[in-house]
């Protein structure tokens, strides 16, 4: 029962049935399965095959924004049951959010969403969020690395004034910076003083795997 279960929820979540995916993450608890096992072998396991899918031109992003939305509803319901079956510590602390003056939402999500996937700590400030914010809402929660996404050209300086406040912060050896969006280049993130770039989410994972020190430059 507990192989069905979670097979479904995989299967399901290809298919973006958000309703049967979330009905079957409660039955899954309900019945005892672990929180551990139908985030990774259920929805990580889903969105992976999505997320291959897109990378060969199989899948498209409509269908990432819906999975990559499910995943975020099943872990807000899963965190609590998580935090009681947590088999491993997390890979490091992220901040996220696509910057002040920009509303875009899609690419930010599936990046946070395959971040929280890969095993760290994802705080998504969501959109519209200043320099201020970053920075304050890293010094809280001890963040290793602030990722910032913007679609829109005239708002891209707000990554430089973040990356400068990490600076009057005295921040630069804590906390890294990740940046990424249509408009954003590896030149740009060089000019910013910007430690990472990527142009989708598995270069996204990767650089933050980099920049914690689980992976080699």
């Amino acid at each position: 029962m507990t192989t069905d279960i979670v097979s479904s929820i995989r299967d399901e979540l290809i298919n973006c049935q958000t309703d049967v995916v979330l009905d079957l993450v409660r039955k899954g608890i309900s019945e005892g399965i672990t929180a551990s096992t139908i985030v990774n072998k259920g929805l990580t396991a889903g969105i992976r095959v999505l997320g291959d899918r897109f990378e060969q031109g199989e899948a498209f992003l409509p269908e990432l924004a819906v999975a990559a939305e499910i995943m975020k509803q099943s872990l807000e319901f899963l965190e609590p049951h998580l935090a009681k079956s947590v088999d491993e510590e997390a890979l490091g602390t992220i901040v996220i959010g696509t910057v002040q003056g920009d509303i875009h939402d899609i690419g930010k999500s599936i990046v946070a969403t395959m971040l929280t996937v890969a095993g760290f700590t994802v705080h998504d400030l969501g959109t519209d969020v200043s320099p201020e914010v970053f920075v304050s809402k890293a010094k809280e929660v001890n963040a290793q690395i602030i990722a910032m996404s913007a679609l829109l050209t005239t708002t891209m300086e707000r990554m430089q004034e973040t990356v400068d406040l990490i600076a009057h912060e005295n921040l630069k050896d804590q906390v890294k910076v990740m940046v990424g969006g249509a408009p954003v280049s590896q030149q740009f993130a060089d000019k910013i003083g910007a430690d990472g770039y990527g142009v989708d989410f598995n270069q996204a994972v990767a650089i933050a795997k980099r920049l914690t020190g689980h992976t080699k430059e």
